[in-house]
């Protein structure tokens, strides 16, 4: 099932078995860990894509900087697949979400972290693609895909433990 708009009077929370579930609740303004927005040598800024809050107690991260380019790991790209002290294997339940979009549920099965870069990487394409075909809520115009934000400036920052599942950071790079 495609991604739909989100429309302001849905609930949102409520478990559903399709793999699109109602609206991405708005973020909360408490406990800002990660910047809002970091500018490059370049003058290139990097923001911070809004999703509700989670916690930072137990995340995987793929860059130091605003991240890893979407674009580079789909066309075969590395990252510095480090160990991680705590990193398990296995199956891992993902939910993407983007502001004015439905969120995306996913199960991702990987044994390193650039295993888990790609198939988050190749999820959010896909969902990208998906997503693009449809206009976003009212008040995330300047976060639609597709118009608005181009797969080539989405950058994968981390991916951190909430509620239960895992919720990929990404960044968006925008020219000054």
């Amino acid at each position: 099932m495609a991604p739909q708009k989100r429309n302001s009077g849905q609930s949102s929370g409520g478990s559903s078995s399709s793999s699109i579930r109602c609206n991405t609740p708005p973020p909360s303004r408490t406990k800002q860990c990660l910047a809002e927005h970091l500018t490059l040598p370049d003058g290139t800024t990097a923001h911070r894509v809004p999703v509700p809050r989670h916690s930072h107690d137990r995340m995987i991260p793929f860059s130091d900087g605003p991240g890893i380019s979407i674009k580079d790991i789909l066309k075969g790209g590395s990252i510095q697949d480090s160990p991680e002290f705590d990193f398990q294997t296995g199956s891992r339940k993902i939910v993407l979400q983007w502001p004015g979009y439905d969120s995306l549920d996913i199960t991702i099965n990987s044994n390193t972290k650039q295993e888990l870069a790609v198939a988050l990487c190749t999820a959010l394409h896909k969902f990208y693609s998906l997503a693009s075909k449809i206009q976003p809520a009212v008040e995330s115009v300047p976060w639609a895909l597709f118009s608005r934000v181009h797969l080539g400036d989405i950058m994968l920052k981390s991916i951190h433990w909430n509620a239960g599942v895992w919720v990929p950071e990404f960044y968006v790079l925008r020219k000054s």
